[in-house]
């Protein structure tokens, strides 16, 4: 399992986003992207898309300081 972190709080680019959608897209199988954001609209609305767009799920939690945790993990399918 990889697993990467990424943080692009006070960030408010979209070049941020575009390194998002990079790293999700190479995510192994059984892979995690961990993301750091404080951005509203990244985190309810641009992230998801991307996680939707490349087939992840996606688990958001609050950290104390006020930012998220996004964990982005792209499951191991089992060959048929």
């Amino acid at each position: 399992m990889t697993q990467k972190r990424i943080d692009i709080s006070g960030k408010t680019s979209p070049y941020c986003l575009t390194v998002v959608r990079k790293e999700a897209k190479a995510l192994k199988q059984s892979g995690e992207l961990f993301i750091t954001c404080d951005n509203f609209p990244a985190v309810t609305t641009s992230i998801p898309r991307i996680a939707r767009e490349e087939g992840l799920t996606l688990e958001t939690r609050t950290t104390s300081d006020g930012c998220w945790e996004i964990t982005l993990t792209r499951q191991y399918h089992h060959p048929t």
